[in-house]
């Protein structure tokens, strides 16, 4: 398969993203969770990647995308693997909420995490792009610095730790102190989000 990198660039030249950590998933490879994602884009148009964000993160990105269209990097776990918990547990979802009130059927097979009784956050997505490195054109490799990504309002560069593995940041045209020192993260896959970008599954 020969990637296009239409999501990677658009990410990388968009003002606010998500940045998240890939983190093991219930023995699954990357590859083996991108080809059920392909399959429910194929079949229903959209899909859910289920991650561990609370309230006042979804409501605050909601507010700053303010109905653009989102964009989600996941990259790759720092060598110690302290930013991102193993997700155990696989456990189908059947309904999703934008708000925890009104819930709706979910129809794609693949949403799988640890559900909560009210509801378990997860990106709301339309499009996804993998990136390995065998495949990458010659002199480019999926890499992003985090070092020029803050949270929104903050002056210093992000940082991830661990039961903290998802970010909403902003780009920077120059590079900012403080950050991580594995501030070079390799690129997994990016997700184009559907408003309203993180909703609720369960």
């Amino acid at each position: 398969m020969k990637t296009k990198m239409n999501l990677l660039n658009d990410a990388k030249n968009a003002d606010h993203v998500f940045i998240s950590v890939m983190g093991p998933h219930a023995n699954e490879t990357p590859e083996e969770i991108y080809e059920k994602k392909k399959e429910d884009l194929k079949k229903y148009g959209e899909s859910f990647w289920v991650s561990g964000v609370d309230e006042k993160f979804v409501m605050e990105c909601r507010g700053k995308l303010n109905g653009k269209v989102g964009y989600l990097i996941l990259v790759e776990s720092s060598g110690d693997g302290k930013s991102a918990a193993d997700t155990k547990s696989s456990e189908p979802a059947i309904n999703y909420s934008e708000d925890r009130v009104n819930w709706k059927e979910i129809k794609v097979p693949s949403v799988t995490g640890n559900m909560h009784k009210d509801g378990t956050p997860a990106y709301y997505f339309d499009k996804i792009e993998l990136y390995e490195e065998k495949e990458a054109p010659i002199n480019l490799s999926y890499n992003i610095n985090l070092n020029y990504y803050s949270e929104d309002g903050k002056k210093e560069a992000i940082k991830f730790r661990q039961g903290r593995s998802n970010v909403f940041a902003q780009r920077n045209k120059t590079k900012l102190p403080g950050g991580m020192k594995s501030n070079e993260r390799k690129i997994v896959a990016v997700l184009r989000l559907k408003h309203p970008y993180v909703v609720w599954v369960k």
